[in-house]
């Protein structure tokens, strides 16, 4: 980079920290009121720059949520010795879904350069993010169907204990007890063959919220509160 680009922390406000994402890249984590540079030339999206034949990138798997890559450019005052002064390009992720956006701590010399920065960081982001909601479906998906399963398994206990509170209903309830209890049966074992297929590893560690967690550890995590919100 040339010694003339201007930081992003010169060009943006209110900007957090930089710090390291688990996808393997580094970004401010910004919102969008505090993305905008001062003197901002141009705002475009990174395939209109750099000729890619894609926008963005689907963050999860209903492909509702688009992460797209954007560049910034800036450029500082001009002086009596320079009345057009280089711009500075910075790179940026929009998502058109949340208000969590990435910007990258870097500046760059060339838009071109910025482009592909951008939606590289955006593929990178949102290859994570759809590994997490899948696992995070998954494990909605299998503790929706085992709760089904334990209330069918309940219908047919009821049953159970009526016919032997009740041995003259036997012959017309039996047929129905044997359904209910084996719909109950294959819906626990549908439930068990996705947990076996797709649960991460539980973590090993706490969460911190000064340590960026591992990939795993995300996965684990999004197993969790997938878990977790099909009991609500």
């Amino acid at each position: 980079m040339q010694a003339t680009l201007t930081p992003v922390a010169e060009a943006f406000h209110q900007l957090p920290e930089a710090r390291p994402l688990p996808c393997g890249v580094t970004a401010h984590l910004v919102d969008p009121s505090h993305v905008r540079p001062a003197r901002a030339l141009r705002f475009d999206r990174h395939d209109r720059i750099s000729r890619a034949r894609h926008s963005g990138w689907y963050a999860d798997e209903g492909q509702f949520e688009i992460l797209t890559g954007f560049v910034y450019a800036y450029a500082d005052e001009p002086d009596d010795e320079d009345d057009d002064p280089p711009a500075t390009y910075y790179a940026l992720v929009e998502s058109n879904d949340t208000d969590c956006h990435y910007l990258d701590p870097d500046a760059y010399d060339d838009p071109v350069a910025a482009a592909h920065a951008a939606d590289r960081m955006a593929e990178l982001v949102a290859e994570l993010e759809r590994e997490c909601d899948a696992i995070r479906n998954r494990a909605i998906e299998a503790r929706s169907e085992l709760t089904e399963a334990n209330r069918i398994r309940r219908e047919a206990l009821d049953v159970l204990r009526h016919v032997r509170a009740c041995p003259a209903d036997a012959q017309s309830l039996g047929p129905a007890f044997a359904r209910l209890w084996r719909q109950g049966l294959a819906g626990r074992h549908r439930a068990f063959d996705i947990v076996d297929e797709h649960r991460p590893p539980p973590r090993d560690r706490p969460f911190d919220p000064e340590r960026t967690p591992t990939r795993d550890e995300c996965h684990a995590d999004a197993w969790r509160d997938g878990w977790d919100c099909a009991a609500d």
